[in-house]
């Protein structure tokens, strides 16, 4: 099985453009600050992530993703005017058989309100990410290829994401960037340039009496000349307490999703995929799994902005 991963990360390394993809998520709607750096201060309080990714179970080296990030409002240079200024650290680990990768941003953002109702924010995130190749959990039939005959790993230093988010109390749209710097890698592969990666989400919370919220999500997905990737998510949720959800991904997956809060502070999210690409002759399920804690209780009303402006 090792051999196919090698395979697949050497085609990915010697074509400079459509090589280069993020983690992705399932429950990207939880882990939004993730994709998009201008989420940073959107919540009063501080708002954490944690989770565990596990994708294509059963496949040998099969990929596994671990991430942490948190973001708060910065109070001290916020204004009357309603300027928020918003911060936060986001840190993710990749690992694929012979290959992994970790990353570390900074995030900064801006939040401008445009009207009462809708405000406008700005991010930026800056950091740097460490690719790493273990030769010796290679098996390729080319033994004496020397890309394959010692380990290797680079530090590339910036790494920058951007984006924008316009938004309300029950809707948002958002678009973003990553790897805008448009690295080298030379020192693993041949010729590898990794390209940025693009990310247009949004969604909206339609409100059904006073317990029920349905929530309808989107994101698009693109990077190069690479085929576009679309997520949609849909929730169920009651009284701001349990959600149910499903997913799909084009050409990949369905998903079955789950999400409670518990003791006011903690949620738990979990999400299921069904593959029906290629992949499940050998894997047929990943899993993904998000601890979120926020520092404001949870005992509120939903919304994606838990505003008093906005009340």
């Amino acid at each position: 099985m090792r051999k196919y991963f090698a395979i697949l990360l050497f085609t990915a390394f010697s074509i400079a453009g459509s090589a280069q993809q993020n983690p992705q998520f399932t429950n990207f709607l939880f882990n939004a600050f993730a994709i998009n750096p201008a989420n940073a201060g959107l919540k009063k309080c501080l708002d954490a992530r944690a989770g565990y990714r596990t994708q294509w179970v059963g496949f040998e080296d099969n990929p596994r993703t671990i991430f942490v990030n948190a973001h708060q409002r910065i109070d001290a240079i916020s204004n009357e005017r309603g300027v928020i200024h918003g911060a936060g650290l986001d840190i993710e680990a990749d690992n694929t058989g012979p290959s992994s990768r970790t990353t570390m941003h900074l995030n900064y953002a801006v939040h401008v309100p445009l009207t009462r109702k809708v405000r406008l924010s700005f991010g930026v995130a800056i950091g740097a990410f460490q690719y790493r190749l273990d030769a010796a959990q290679l098996n390729v039939p080319n033994q004496a290829d020397p890309v394959t005959q010692q380990s290797q790993s680079e530090l590339i230093f910036p790494d920058i994401k951007a984006g924008v988010w316009l938004y309300g109390k029950l809707w948002f749209v958002g678009f973003s960037g990553a790897h805008l710097t448009n690295p080298t890698l030379n020192e693993i592969g041949i010729d590898t340039q990794l390209q940025p990666n693009f990310n247009l989400m949004a969604g909206r919370i339609f409100e059904s009496g006073d317990k029920m919220s349905y929530i309808p999500a989107a994101q698009l997905k693109f990077t190069g000349n690479s085929v576009p990737s679309i997520d949609v998510n849909f929730w169920a949720d009651y009284d701001n307490r349990v959600a149910l959800g499903v997913a799909f991904r084009s050409q990949d997956a369905v998903s079955g999703m789950l999400k409670f809060n518990f003791l006011d502070y903690f949620t738990i999210a979990y999400a299921y995929d069904f593959t029906y690409s290629k992949m499940r002759f050998g894997s047929a399920n990943s899993h993904e799994i998000i601890l979120g804690i926020s520092a404001c209780p949870r005992s509120q009303k939903v919304g994606f902005v838990p505003c008093n402006a906005y009340d």
